[in-house]
C-alpha cells in the first residue's frame, strides 16, 4: 500500500469554510463595538444637553452664563461645568467621552451668536457624520451640528475621506 500524505480537497474545503466563518464573525463583532462606541458618545452629548435645560430650569439661566442680568449665553466652561456640578446634574467623568476627548461649552460666537454650542474634541468624521445625518443636514459646515478639523465652529465644506480623522464637533443644542 501507497502511503499518501496531504489534505483532500474536502478537507481544504472544510478548512476554508471555518476560517471564514471566524472572520465573519471577527468583523461582525467589530462592527458591533464601533457602533456602540457612536451610540454611547450620542448618549453622552444628549445627556449633557438635558444637564443645561434642567440648571436653566432649576435656576433660570444656563450654567456658565457668568453675565449679570443673566443674557442666555455660556461664556465660562470651567463655570458651567461647576455649577452643573453643585446642582448633581453631572460627575467630573462627564466632561470625557468614549473617544478619549471632553467636552466643553460655550456660545456667542459666529455663526450663531445668540445661541450656546457643545464642542466635543478628538470625534472621529464617521462619529460627527452619523450624529449630523441623525439631527440635522448630514453636512459638516452647515446647521446645527458642524465638524472641523480646526477649532473652527463654522466647519468644513466636507467629510473627510479618512472616516477615522479626528477633530472638533460642535453642535448647538438650545437653537
Amino acid at each position: 500500500m501507497e502511503d499518501k500524505r496531504g489534505f483532500t480537497l474536502i478537507e481544504l474545503a472544510v478548512v476554508l469554510v471555518i476560517i471564514g466563518i471566524l472572520m465573519g464573525a471577527v468583523l461582525r463583532g467589530q462592527e458591533l463595538i464601533k457602533s456602540a462606541k457612536e451610540k454611547k458618545f450620542f448618549t453622552k452629548l444628549r445627556y449633557i444637553a438635558s444637564a443645561q435645560f434642567t440648571y436653566l430650569d432649576r435656576i433660570g439661566r444656563y450654567a456658565g452664563d457668568t453675565d449679570n442680568p443673566p443674557d442666555g449665553i455660556i461664556d465660562d466652561d470651567d463655570t458651567a461645568w461647576d455649577e452643573l456640578k453643585q446642582q448633581q446634574l453631572v460627575q467630573d467623568n462627564d466632561r470625557r467621552h468614549i473617544f478619549n476627548g471632553q467636552f466643553n461649552f460655550g456660545g456667542g460666537i459666529s455663526p450663531y451668536g445668540n445661541y450656546n454650542y457643545i464642542r466635543a474634541t478628538r470625534v472621529p468624521a464617521w462619529v460627527a457624520q452619523s450624529i449630523d445625518n441623525k439631527i440635522d443636514d448630514g453636512e459638516p459646515g452647515s446647521g446645527n451640528v458642524r465638524w472641523s478639523t480646526s477649532d473652527n465652529p463654522q466647519g468644513q465644506a466636507t467629510y473627510p475621506t479618512d472616516p477615522n480623522w479626528a477633530a472638533y464637533l460642535y453642535w448647538w443644542f438650545d437653537r
